[in-house]
């Protein structure tokens, strides 16, 4: 795997990141795990998810799986502007929505 800085940041990222849009609503989360533990065998340290993945459950099931692996050496992106309820602060970039 190549690795590459992510921008000005200083960490350097595996060139391909591991999207997990479908974790927890096409893929189950045994099987979520099971791909997971191939990307990082195969040196991948970057992956993605967003809020609204499924419910959050995406993140949810990345969360669980990372509490079991090498975390300092992984890097999770994750989305947080788009809603999530109805509600006047369930959506945005406010501090509330992003906690």
């Amino acid at each position: 795997m190549d690795y590459r800085f992510l921008g000005r940041t200083g960490l350097k990222v595996s060139e391909l990141c591991l999207g997990a849009m479908t974790f927890g609503w096409t893929t189950n989360e045994a099987d979520s795990h099971a791909i997971l533990d191939h990307f990082i065998a195969a040196g991948g340290n970057f992956i993605d998810t967003a809020n609204v993945y499924a419910g959050s459950e995406s993140e949810a099931i990345v969360g669980r799986w990372l509490k079991d692996q090498p975390r300092e050496q992984l890097v999770v992106a994750t989305k947080v502007r788009f809603g999530m309820g109805d509600g006047p602060n369930e959506v945005g970039l406010s501090r509330k929505h992003i906690m």
